[in-house]
């Protein structure tokens, strides 16, 4: 008595410490990262008969406690109707490392699809500024059927009848091989035929199509990984193993990605944080109208809107919204 007399606030500060030191291990082991009532980790801690005693600490009272806890971003605390809750914070540095290096990998695949997309677009303003129109690109084009039609109709020294009109396409057809055109197919060039000059605009656009078509296979490659779980999504867990099946196809939104393929879920209806794997969940599909994330392939972590769903078929149709794809 009178070694901690001589000195309280040393004796104090250290029975302080072990004290936090030891509930905290105990929230961390017993609750992971769950929401849970204070009462019952501080109920938990003093079965051990070892326990250092909340009375020989700095604190008076448990909710004096939490709220430290709070106020120093070691716990996440609330004040309900029942009382405080409180739930733990991992620190943890190789797990935040991790997390860190997933976020930078994800925002330099999204560099890398913006420089694509600016790449395009430039290349296509040069081709419409090279063969533009003033520039002589209907020469290299097939003349349009409707010409030698006009000519011969200009050349009647007659009004044409409706007849001689039959009988005008009909020479016209084997001059060209072709059957006359209507109105709205002569608003569009015809296609070249076998062995005709292909316009530079037409080879400029079959090239982008080409590299656009090689670019998704070698995106839909990239992005076409075994893990598909990403912060904000709502999922469905699936396993009845989890939580003994208490959560069994109940909802949740990922608050956070661990290790790629351990998800940690904040349940919607009962609030708990739940660490689960990825292959005990799967992603809830909104009404048609709904905003949607491509999770995995060409597009990955692109928004969409989705517009249909084929339930026979296990596919979905989608206009991503966002990213170089919409």
């Amino acid at each position: 008595m009178l070694i901690v007399a001589s000195n309280p606030s040393k004796f104090i500060q250290g029975y302080s410490e072990q004290f936090e030191r030891a509930f905290l291990e105990n929230l961390r082991r017993s609750h992971t990262t769950k929401r849970v009532s204070a009462h019952v980790v501080y109920n938990e801690y003093i079965r051990d008969k070892h326990h250092v005693h909340m009375n020989a600490t700095r604190w008076t009272t448990l909710s004096g406690f939490v709220q430290y806890l709070g106020k120093t971003g070691k716990c996440v605390v609330d004040e309900t109707e029942k009382g405080w809750f409180i739930q733990y914070i991992n620190n943890d540095p190789v797990a935040m490392a991790r997390q860190e290096e997933l976020k930078r990998k994800h925002q330099a695949l999204l560099d890398h699809e913006e420089r694509n997309r600016r790449f395009i677009q430039a290349q296509v303003k040069e081709a419409h500024a090279k063969f533009g129109q003033g520039n002589g690109v209907d020469d290299d084009r097939p003349a349009p059927l409707h010409q030698p039609r006009v000519d011969k109709v200009t050349l009647s020294l007659k009004p044409k009848t409706s007849s001689e009109a039959k009988v005008s396409k009909v020479v016209v057809q084997p001059a060209f091989g072709q059957h006359a055109v209507n109105a709205e197919e002569e608003k569009a060039p015809p296609p070249p035929s076998k062995g005709g000059k292909r316009s530079a605009m037409d080879e400029i656009m079959a090239e982008e199509t080409s590299k656009r078509q090689r670019r998704d296979e070698d995106e839909e490659r990239v992005n076409r990984l075994d893990y598909w779980i990403d912060q904000g999504l709502i999922v469905k867990v699936m396993d009845k193993q989890v939580g003994d099946g208490a959560y069994y196809k109940q909802k949740g939104v990922v608050l956070r990605v661990l290790d790629k393929y351990v998800a940690e879920v904040r349940m919607l209806e009962t609030r708990d944080v739940l660490r689960v794997d990825q292959d005990d969940l799967e992603t809830v599909i909104p009404v048609v109208g709904g905003t949607v994330r491509i999770v995995n392939g060409l597009g990955r972590g692109a928004l969409a809107t989705l517009l249909s769903i084929d339930e026979g078929a296990y596919s979905a149709a989608v206009q991503i919204t966002s990213g170089s794809k919409k």
